[in-house]
């Protein structure tokens, strides 16, 4: 017992001192995405075959002509995005989701089975990645699943209120 005492007294105020020092830590700016980093991002996500099979569970898209119309589509909307950020001023989050939308929006997926539904959703979540944008705020979800279930989703993950 003597043993964890001084195990957690010795214990709590390294831990506390690092989180200290890490949270008054300015950020290094090398590690911000720069306009210049993600254009150059997105240039080369523009030239990536993204619905190439990954010989493990992803098939791929076997037309050749299906994959070339969504590789363009990825594409165009990549370019959208480098559009935004070539302006002036930089984007603003709703102008970047509404890119994002209209971009997935240009493929239905009505047309697409189920892996390759999943494989739009995933390549489109990599803008998010690139744009440093932590959620769609449910546009990913509503063109994946529809309206109806991505409302339920949404249900179900807010807390249950009581009267």
């Amino acid at each position: 017992m003597k043993f964890i005492r001084v195990l957690l007294l010795t214990a709590i105020p390294l831990l506390s001192t690092s989180y200290i020092q890490a949270t008054n830590h300015p950020l290094d700016k090398n590690m911000l995405p720069t306009t210049a980093n993600i254009i150059q991002q997105l240039e080369q996500f523009k030239k990536q075959d993204h619905f190439i099979g990954d010989n493990i569970l992803y098939t791929g898209v076997q037309d050749q002509q299906l994959k070339d119309q969504l590789n363009q589509q990825i594409a165009d909307t990549a370019q959208q995005f480098i559009k935004h950020y070539e302006n002036s001023a930089p984007p603003t989050k709703a102008q970047l989701l509404q890119t994002l939308s209209a971009g997935i929006h240009q493929i239905n997926p009505d047309h697409l089975d189920t892996e390759d539904r999943e494989q739009v959703a995933t390549t489109f979540e990599q803008f998010l990645d690139i744009l440093g944008l932590e959620s769609s705020e449910g546009i990913l979800n509503t063109w994946m699943y529809g309206e109806e279930v991505n409302d339920l989703i949404e249900q179900n993950s807010k807390p249950f209120n009581t009267p």
